[in-house]
């Protein structure tokens, strides 16, 4: 299989990707990467520096974008034997929640209005049964090569010596200052002593954060899923209306299932698989850009026709999301399991040059903050890693137990709650994965952001159909969501970063019926790493915001 995919902050790297050599790269979190090197130059394998990747971020993120609650996913190419394994670690449903529709909701498209003195209460029917810290857990397990408070110690150091509060987490907390006073052990994480707030440059420390990591460290995930932090969790959520119980939270168990595979010119693609429907999702594009023949119409960023197809593309995957009834009237098999064949992308395709597959009209996104780690260890391991808090900057509960921000997942997902069993798996849309060329690992990636989907379709083409670099391909006008809520002729428009587009190329896509309009906040972030087939050099790949931290770090 293919090597993960890694990030850089302002330049290219490349790193011989010989014995004694690896990378670590994240979407967010300049230390957070230094610890994973720190944990493969110990000896460390993919999975430990992935892991220990990951603990950090969260705590860089003051449990804000990402929540040691939420959940993880992950592609993992296993050297030795040549296997690709996909880890789910996504929420479970509250077993005792036999009516999602009777959930708190959240307006997405209204959340000044919601968050802010509206019609929502704060509610602990709104949290999910976490799986972020039961996949540490057994990504360790399974691959990992150092003990495990070896992995935990970044996040540790982190949690005690404190982070910098920057200017994004003022931000953050001017936005959720009432919820995140609402509860006294909630404002004791982010409120200073004195009753004040922190101001950009103090340094945030976060000491019961620091003590629940020792004790997972030491004691492993049961501490949270059985041990005393477990009860806290279902009794601070008990207060708030909560149904979860600690047999739910028992019971929780990570999936180990096949990775989805497809071709694509000569390219292998393996992606999260089953029951989750990103891979699904990403899989059915690629299937439809090869059939429509997208690379034949040049690079999207100079040919209005390619930037065309490719947001219809785009659009299929929102068609089954949000306009069930449209998709039936098609009359195709639109299972999880038919969508992936070429066949179905096929018949679908000559529905779309009909104009018999409506594109959709309004719907109502669901924000999910989350960061994306993908490292390559000395043994040609990889692990391509997404993590999620699947709710805004802490969510709008302000609940916090032991340190740990609970995001309000539920309150956006009613709908995909109602469709599965209460206490089982709630698919996610994640999408990290691994290319592979001729039988050898090529390219890891993982997305995250708004527009995660096509801005990994527009990556992958860019890069298997032209040849670029995974920074090149990220340099590239950047691709967004669709903005709803916005009446235009030809549906939802297109976000693009500002700047990325002339006026006239936005003009002549218009014309073929795909409105754009720039808007930085609703992209995507995609991560990549390269290796070159001949040379086994590594060339890296992030978005160039330094803010964020994102970056590529090698040894």
């Amino acid at each position: 299989m293919k090597k993960h995919a890694l990030l850089l902050s302002a330049a290219v790297m490349a790193v011989p990707a010989a014995h004694g050599h690896g990378m670590v790269t994240g979407t967010t979190g300049s230390t957070a990467i230094e610890g994973g090197v720190e944990i493969l130059k110990a000896g460390g394998s993919a999975a430990d520096a992935a892991m220990a990747t990951a603990l950090t971020q969260v705590c860089m993120a003051a449990g804000s974008w990402v929540s040691y609650a939420g959940i993880m996913t992950m592609v993992y190419f296993d050297a030795a034997s040549g296997r690709t394994y996909n880890m789910n670690a996504a929420y479970n449903t509250v077993k005792a929640e036999t009516d999602a529709t009777t959930l708190p909701g959240i307006n997405p498209v209204d959340l000044a209005k919601d968050l802010h003195g509206g019609s929502y209460q704060p509610s602990g029917r709104t949290a999910l049964v976490p799986g972020f810290m039961a996949g540490v857990e057994a990504a360790h397990e399974r691959f990992g090569k150092l003990p495990r408070q070896k992995v935990f110690e970044p996040a540790i150091r982190c949690a005690e010596q404190g982070v910098e509060w920057s200017k994004g987490l003022q931000g953050q907390y001017e936005f959720r200052k009432a919820v995140l006073g609402r509860l006294p052990e909630t404002k004791a994480v982010y409120v200073k002593p004195d009753g004040s707030a922190y101001q950009p440059g103090e340094t945030f420390k976060q000491p019961a954060l620091a003590q629940t990591l020792r004790h997972v460290a030491n004691d492993g995930a049961e501490y949270m899923y059985r041990g005393p932090w477990a009860k806290k969790f279902v009794s601070a959520l008990a207060r708030d209306g909560g149904r979860m119980t600690l047999e739910d939270l028992a019971n929780y168990k990570v999936i180990w299932s096949e990775p989805l595979h497809s071709t694509y010119h000569g390219y292998d693609l393996y992606v999260h698989g089953m029951p989750a429907d990103g891979g699904v999702n990403l899989v059915q594009a690629m299937n439809l850009a090869e059939i429509a023949g997208l690379s034949q119409m040049g690079k999207y960023s100079q040919s209005p026709q390619a930037m065309f197809t490719l947001a219809q593309i785009a659009k299929v995957q929102m068609l089954f999301e949000y306009d069930p009834g449209a998709a039936q009237k098609l009359g195709i098999d639109l299972s999880l399991t038919s969508r992936v064949k070429k066949e179905t992308a096929a018949t679908l395709w000559k529905e779309m040059q009909a104009r018999r597959a409506a594109t959709v009209s309004s719907a109502n996104p669901k924000p999910a903050h989350s960061d994306a780690v993908v490292v390559i260890d000395q043994w040609g391991n990889i692990a391509a890693v997404c993590h999620s808090i699947n709710a805004v900057s802490w969510g709008a509960s302000g609940i916090n137990v032991d340190g740990v921000s609970i995001p309000d997942s539920a309150s956006f997902q009613r709908e995909a709650i109602a469709k599965v069993a209460p206490g089982e798996r709630l698919p996610d849309p994640t999408q990290p994965g691994l290319v592979v060329l001729n039988g050898k690992p090529f390219m890891g990636f993982s997305s995250i952001g708004a527009g995660l989907q096509n801005r990994t379709l527009g990556a992958l083409v860019n890069v298997m159909d032209f040849g670029m670099t995974p920074q090149q391909a990220i340099d590239e006008p950047s691709l967004g969501s669709f903005l709803f809520g916005v009446q235009a002729e030809g549906g939802p428009p297109l976000a693009v970063g500002k700047g990325d587009l002339t006026p006239e190329f936005i003009a002549k896509v218009g014309e073929l019926g795909q409105p754009i309009v720039e808007n930085d906040s609703l992209r995507g972030y995609w991560i990549g790493v390269q290796v070159d087939p001949k040379t086994g050099e590594l060339h890296g790949g992030a978005i160039r915001e330094l803010a964020l931290g994102g970056r590529a770090v090698g040894y």
